[in-house]
């Protein structure tokens, strides 16, 4: 009998936590192919046997920082979407939510957009389009809904719906990242939150 793994401990996942966020500074400031564990522990001033206690790996250690920051990113969203009711509301302010978090954590996105060229195979980059962009959908959908029971929102395709504002939100990331001088987060959101708002409209 496999004996049950034991919860990581308060201590631990402080631990660990506080590698997450020196891994995603390091690779925001020298890029994923330069970042190891001798470069993350340097930055906390701690051995790398500590950083392969807690991780299994670089890759582990990767994907653990990815989720990270999708998972922040998610419960930031959606606790600003539950402070509204009305379904027009919510929708405005998925996208205002999701700049405001893209803006005050721009090292966490610089590291994200390197980090997608770290999965090579197939599956590797399914499990991460799976676990990005599978809760934005269903967070959008979920919304669309809210606005169609109350007559705010006419019927649409909801998936296609959903893809397509989740895609502009992302687009507009990865162009601040590359070039933050050319784009205004603030203001495409607006522009964003406006012309979806129109579109679904009923």
């Amino acid at each position: 009998m496999t004996p049950k793994k034991e919860q990581p401990t308060f201590i631990e996942k402080a631990r660990r936590k506080q590698i997450i966020d020196a891994a995603l500074q390091t690779i925001a400031e020298q890029g994923y192919t330069q970042t190891s564990f001798a470069e993350i522990a340097k930055s906390l001033g701690i051995t790398k046997g500590l950083i392969a206690y807690h991780f299994n790996g670089k890759h582990d250690l990767i994907t653990s920082a990815i989720h990270t920051i999708l998972n922040r990113q998610g419960a930031y969203i959606r606790g600003r979407v539950e402070e509204e009711t009305k379904g027009s509301d919510k929708l405005r302010v998925y996208i205002e939510a999701s700049f405001e978090y893209i803006s005050q954590n721009r090292s966490q996105f610089v590291a994200l957009v390197d980090l997608w060229g770290s999965f090579t195979s197939p599956e590797e980059k399914k499990a991460f389009s799976d676990s990005a962009y599978d809760p934005c959908r269903a967070h959008l959908k979920k919304i669309f809904r809210i606005g169609v029971e109350q007559k705010e929102f006419a019927k649409f395709d909801e998936q296609a719906m959903a893809s397509v504002i989740q895609g502009a939100i992302d687009g507009i990331m990865l162009q601040w990242v590359f070039d933050p001088k050319a784009v205004d987060l603030q203001e495409s959101s607006r522009e964003l939150s406006e012309m979806f708002g129109k579109r679904l409209k009923k």
